[in-house]
Protein backbone atom coordinates (compact mmCIF):
# COMPACT_ATOMS: atom_id res chain seq x y z
CA UNK A 1 0.00 0.00 0.00
CA UNK A 2 1.15 3.36 -0.75
CA UNK A 3 0.04 6.59 0.66
CA UNK A 4 0.73 10.11 -0.68
CA UNK A 5 0.25 12.92 1.97
CA UNK A 6 0.87 15.85 -0.46
CA UNK A 7 -1.66 14.83 -3.23
CA UNK A 8 -4.07 13.19 -0.33
CA UNK A 9 -4.57 9.92 -1.91
CA UNK A 10 -3.67 5.84 -0.82
CA UNK A 11 -2.99 3.34 -3.53
CA UNK A 12 -4.26 -0.34 -2.52
CA UNK A 13 -2.01 -2.91 -4.32
CA UNK A 14 -4.61 -5.95 -4.92
CA UNK A 15 -2.17 -8.80 -5.83
CA UNK A 16 -1.31 -9.93 -9.87
CA UNK A 17 -3.15 -6.81 -11.18
CA UNK A 18 0.33 -5.00 -11.82
CA UNK A 19 0.66 -3.08 -8.37
CA UNK A 20 3.93 -3.43 -8.21
CA UNK A 21 5.02 -1.68 -11.33
CA UNK A 22 2.71 1.39 -10.09
CA UNK A 23 4.12 1.06 -6.53
CA UNK A 24 7.77 1.39 -7.28
CA UNK A 25 7.01 4.37 -9.97
CA UNK A 26 4.83 6.82 -7.93
CA UNK A 27 7.37 5.81 -5.16
CA UNK A 28 10.70 6.46 -6.90
CA UNK A 29 9.24 9.04 -9.35
CA UNK A 30 7.09 11.58 -7.05
CA UNK A 31 8.05 10.08 -3.36
CA UNK A 32 5.01 8.74 -2.59
CA UNK A 33 5.56 6.59 1.16
CA UNK A 34 4.89 2.93 1.60
CA UNK A 35 2.20 2.52 3.92
CA UNK A 36 1.41 -0.74 6.92
CA UNK A 37 2.38 -3.35 4.23
CA UNK A 38 2.24 -4.26 0.40
CA UNK A 39 -0.86 -6.34 -0.12
CA UNK A 40 -2.73 -4.66 2.74
CA UNK A 41 -6.55 -3.64 2.28
CA UNK A 42 -8.43 -1.05 2.32
CA UNK A 43 -10.07 -1.96 5.98
CA UNK A 44 -6.22 -1.96 7.02
CA UNK A 45 -5.70 1.05 6.39
CA UNK A 46 -9.11 2.19 7.76
CA UNK A 47 -7.90 0.92 11.60
CA UNK A 48 -4.56 2.62 11.35
CA UNK A 49 -5.23 5.97 9.41
CA UNK A 50 -6.27 9.37 11.29
CA UNK A 51 -9.42 10.60 10.33
CA UNK A 52 -7.89 13.09 8.05
CA UNK A 53 -6.59 10.15 5.90
CA UNK A 54 -9.91 8.51 5.83
CA UNK A 55 -10.70 11.33 3.52
CA UNK A 56 -7.95 10.32 1.04
CA UNK A 57 -9.03 9.79 -2.23
CA UNK A 58 -8.65 6.41 -3.21
CA UNK A 59 -7.00 3.92 -5.74
CA UNK A 60 -7.25 0.29 -6.63
CA UNK A 61 -6.99 -1.56 -9.62
CA UNK A 62 -8.40 -5.23 -11.15
CA UNK A 63 -7.21 -7.80 -13.98
CA UNK A 64 -9.02 -10.50 -15.87
CA UNK A 65 -9.11 -13.52 -13.59
CA UNK A 66 -8.58 -15.95 -16.48
CA UNK A 67 -5.14 -14.04 -17.61
CA UNK A 68 -4.55 -13.64 -14.07
CA UNK A 69 -3.98 -16.98 -13.42
CA UNK A 70 -2.58 -17.78 -16.47
CA UNK A 71 0.21 -15.42 -15.41
CA UNK A 72 0.07 -17.24 -11.30
CA UNK A 73 1.22 -20.61 -13.14
CA UNK A 74 4.36 -19.36 -15.09
CA UNK A 75 5.27 -17.58 -11.78
CA UNK A 76 5.29 -21.08 -10.08
CA UNK A 77 6.53 -22.58 -13.24
CA UNK A 78 9.63 -20.10 -13.77
CA UNK A 79 10.23 -19.71 -9.75
CA UNK A 80 11.84 -16.77 -9.70
CA UNK A 81 14.39 -15.52 -7.07
CA UNK A 82 13.19 -18.51 -6.01
CA UNK A 83 10.48 -17.25 -4.38
CA UNK A 84 8.18 -20.56 -4.64
CA UNK A 85 11.14 -23.46 -3.92
CA UNK A 86 12.60 -21.28 -0.95
CA UNK A 87 9.25 -20.16 1.05
CA UNK A 88 9.26 -16.62 0.64
CA UNK A 89 8.40 -14.51 3.06
CA UNK A 90 4.93 -12.82 3.44
CA UNK A 91 3.32 -9.73 5.49
CA UNK A 92 0.02 -10.29 7.40
CA UNK A 93 -1.72 -12.26 10.05
CA UNK A 94 0.19 -15.40 10.80
CA UNK A 95 -3.42 -16.97 9.31
CA UNK A 96 -2.70 -15.42 5.98
CA UNK A 97 0.62 -16.61 6.06
CA UNK A 98 0.00 -19.80 6.87
CA UNK A 99 -2.68 -20.43 4.27
CA UNK A 100 -0.57 -18.76 1.33
CA UNK A 101 2.58 -20.69 2.21
CA UNK A 102 0.59 -23.93 1.72
CA UNK A 103 -1.05 -22.70 -1.09
CA UNK A 104 2.17 -22.07 -3.15
CA UNK A 105 4.02 -24.90 -1.50
CA UNK A 106 1.46 -27.26 -2.92
CA UNK A 107 1.01 -25.65 -6.54
CA UNK A 108 4.53 -25.25 -7.28
CA UNK A 109 5.48 -28.89 -5.93
CA UNK A 110 2.83 -30.30 -8.19
CA UNK A 111 4.25 -28.11 -11.65
CA UNK A 112 7.77 -29.67 -11.06
CA UNK A 113 7.30 -32.52 -9.72
CA UNK A 114 4.80 -33.38 -12.87
CA UNK A 115 5.92 -31.04 -15.44
CA UNK A 116 2.27 -29.72 -15.16
CA UNK A 117 0.90 -27.77 -17.95
CA UNK A 118 -1.35 -25.03 -17.93
CA UNK A 119 -4.23 -27.03 -18.31
CA UNK A 120 -3.66 -30.04 -15.60
CA UNK A 121 -2.57 -26.96 -13.24
CA UNK A 122 -5.74 -25.40 -13.70
CA UNK A 123 -7.99 -28.28 -13.81
CA UNK A 124 -6.47 -29.80 -11.02
CA UNK A 125 -6.86 -26.65 -8.85
CA UNK A 126 -9.54 -24.69 -9.65
CA UNK A 127 -12.85 -26.54 -8.72
CA UNK A 128 -14.38 -22.95 -7.04
CA UNK A 129 -16.14 -20.14 -7.71
CA UNK A 130 -13.50 -17.54 -7.49
CA UNK A 131 -13.55 -14.27 -5.81
CA UNK A 132 -10.81 -12.15 -4.11
CA UNK A 133 -10.53 -9.05 -1.91
CA UNK A 134 -11.63 -7.03 -4.67
CA UNK A 135 -14.96 -7.32 -4.24
CA UNK A 136 -14.90 -5.42 -0.74
CA UNK A 137 -14.43 -2.31 -1.50
CA UNK A 138 -13.18 -1.64 -5.01
CA UNK A 139 -16.10 -0.71 -6.72
CA UNK A 140 -16.84 2.02 -3.92
CA UNK A 141 -12.75 3.51 -5.14
CA UNK A 142 -12.42 6.91 -6.22
CA UNK A 143 -10.60 6.14 -9.34
CA UNK A 144 -9.86 1.70 -10.95
CA UNK A 145 -7.05 1.08 -12.96
CA UNK A 146 -7.88 -2.06 -15.41
CA UNK A 147 -4.92 -3.87 -16.20
CA UNK A 148 -5.89 -4.16 -19.87
CA UNK A 149 -5.45 -0.74 -19.93
CA UNK A 150 -2.57 -0.10 -17.39
CA UNK A 151 -0.81 2.72 -19.41
CA UNK A 152 -3.83 4.91 -19.92
CA UNK A 153 -5.42 4.07 -17.05
CA UNK A 154 -2.37 4.72 -15.04
CA UNK A 155 -1.70 8.33 -16.74
CA UNK A 156 -5.27 9.20 -16.77
CA UNK A 157 -6.21 8.66 -12.85
CA UNK A 158 -2.37 9.72 -11.31
CA UNK A 159 -2.67 13.20 -13.62
CA UNK A 160 -6.38 13.74 -12.16
CA UNK A 161 -4.58 12.99 -9.17
CA UNK A 162 -2.57 16.10 -8.99
CA UNK A 163 0.67 13.85 -9.28
CA UNK A 164 3.03 15.76 -11.98
CA UNK A 165 3.41 12.72 -14.22
CA UNK A 166 6.25 12.61 -16.92
CA UNK A 167 6.60 9.42 -18.31
CA UNK A 168 4.61 6.19 -19.25
CA UNK A 169 4.59 3.49 -16.53
CA UNK A 170 7.33 1.15 -17.05
CA UNK A 171 7.10 -2.40 -17.04
CA UNK A 172 7.77 -4.76 -13.86
CA UNK A 173 7.92 -8.26 -13.63
CA UNK A 174 6.88 -9.48 -16.53
CA UNK A 175 5.90 -13.30 -16.43
CA UNK A 176 8.32 -15.41 -18.54
CA UNK A 177 6.80 -17.37 -21.42
CA UNK A 178 3.35 -15.92 -21.07
CA UNK A 179 1.86 -15.51 -24.89
CA UNK A 180 -0.41 -12.33 -24.56
CA UNK A 181 -3.09 -14.16 -25.75
CA UNK A 182 -4.27 -15.92 -22.24
CA UNK A 183 -7.25 -17.34 -23.84
CA UNK A 184 -5.64 -19.60 -25.61
CA UNK A 185 -4.12 -21.42 -22.86
CA UNK A 186 -7.66 -22.78 -21.90
CA UNK A 187 -7.97 -25.47 -24.89
CA UNK A 188 -9.90 -28.28 -24.07
CA UNK A 189 -14.00 -27.77 -24.29
CA UNK A 190 -13.19 -29.01 -20.34
CA UNK A 191 -10.85 -26.57 -19.46
CA UNK A 192 -13.61 -23.63 -21.01
CA UNK A 193 -16.49 -25.12 -18.86
CA UNK A 194 -14.35 -25.24 -16.00
CA UNK A 195 -13.26 -21.98 -16.31
CA UNK A 196 -16.76 -20.96 -16.80
CA UNK A 197 -17.66 -22.75 -13.52
CA UNK A 198 -14.90 -20.94 -11.84
CA UNK A 199 -14.59 -17.16 -13.09
CA UNK A 200 -18.32 -15.98 -14.64
CA UNK A 201 -19.52 -14.57 -11.58
CA UNK A 202 -16.40 -12.80 -10.48
CA UNK A 203 -16.10 -12.21 -14.51
CA UNK A 204 -19.73 -10.44 -14.59
CA UNK A 205 -19.27 -8.50 -11.14
CA UNK A 206 -16.39 -6.84 -12.84
CA UNK A 207 -17.73 -6.63 -15.91
CA UNK A 208 -15.19 -8.74 -18.10
CA UNK A 209 -16.84 -10.88 -20.85
CA UNK A 210 -15.94 -14.10 -22.61
CA UNK A 211 -15.05 -15.03 -26.08
CA UNK A 212 -17.38 -15.18 -28.88
CA UNK A 213 -15.83 -18.79 -29.33
CA UNK A 214 -16.88 -19.84 -26.24
CA UNK A 215 -20.70 -18.97 -26.33
CA UNK A 216 -20.95 -22.89 -26.92
CA UNK A 217 -20.35 -23.29 -23.34
CA UNK A 218 -22.53 -22.23 -20.61
CA UNK A 219 -21.90 -21.76 -16.54
CA UNK A 220 -23.85 -24.08 -14.60
CA UNK A 221 -27.01 -22.53 -12.75
CA UNK A 222 -25.25 -23.45 -9.45
CA UNK A 223 -22.68 -21.36 -10.00
CA UNK A 224 -23.44 -18.27 -8.63
CA UNK A 225 -25.36 -19.74 -5.37
CA UNK A 226 -21.52 -21.20 -4.85
CA UNK A 227 -19.93 -17.91 -5.46
CA UNK A 228 -22.66 -15.87 -2.94
CA UNK A 229 -22.10 -18.49 -0.51
CA UNK A 230 -18.73 -18.79 -0.57
CA UNK A 231 -17.83 -14.91 -0.09
CA UNK A 232 -19.76 -14.99 2.89
CA UNK A 233 -16.70 -16.82 4.54
CA UNK A 234 -14.66 -15.07 2.13
CA UNK A 235 -15.78 -11.49 3.39
CA UNK A 236 -14.86 -12.21 7.22
CA UNK A 237 -11.62 -13.76 6.48
CA UNK A 238 -10.39 -10.73 3.77
CA UNK A 239 -11.61 -8.10 6.31
CA UNK A 240 -10.67 -9.40 9.92
CA UNK A 241 -8.52 -12.50 9.49
CA UNK A 242 -6.68 -12.04 6.50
Amino acid sequence: MVVDHRYRFVFVELPLTATSAISKEIREQYGCEPFLNKHATYDDFLRKATQEQKQYRVVGSVRNPLDQTVSMYFKYKNDLDQRFSTGRKRPGKWLRKSLARNRDSKRYQYIINNNASFEQYFMHFFKWPYSNWSIIHHKKFDHLIRFEHLAADYRAVFTELGVPVTRDLPQANKTPEKKADFWSYYESDAAKRRARFVFEPFMRYWGYDFPDSWSHIKAPWHTFILYNFLNVFRRFYWRFLR
